[in-house]
């Protein structure tokens, strides 16, 4: 489900979940000290109202093992996980912007997750404010093995 602007439901909603690599170097003195990489997930949701377009994507900052440490049928704050500067709404074709969010996961069985996520823009670039929601579910063990 992903909902837009007056809470209309979004048309052709896709929701595309990708496996991504992370690379995380530390630097000292300006030299590169060390480097790890790791698989995360990065999210594109996107959709239609009319002739419109929009797109809301955003990247986790965690190993998947780490999912697995989040509690069982409990919400948990989720903005630690996301890594800052990545989350994007993209509306009408236009540059997009970052907008506010705030993001909720409950693992409610094993290797499945619930993503709950509202947000607003306080500025974009056609002078419109923008909110919105949506939720996402999805099976971790269809990431950890490949």
């Amino acid at each position: 489900m992903f909902k837009i602007a007056k809470l209309n439901q979004v048309k052709n909603e896709n929701v595309n979940i990708e496996l991504l690599t992370q690379e995380h170097c530390k630097y000292e003195n300006g030299k590169k000290v060390s480097s790890e990489s790791f698989k995360t997930l990065g999210f594109d949701i996107d959709g239609k109202i009319g002739n419109d377009e929009y797109n809301f994507s955003f990247e986790l900052n965690c190993r998947l093992e780490d999912l697995l440490k989040l509690p069982e049928n409990e919400m948990v704050d989720f903005n630690k996980y996301l890594l800052g500067g990545e989350t994007w709404l993209n509306v009408k074709g236009l540059n997009g912007v970052e907008p506010l969010i705030d993001i909720k996961i409950n693992r409610y069985l094993k290797t499945k997750f619930l993503i709950f996520l509202t947000f607003y823009t306080d500025y974009s670039y056609d002078d419109e404010d923008y909110s919105g929601m949506s939720e996402i579910t999805f099976d971790l063990k269809d990431y950890l093995d490949k």
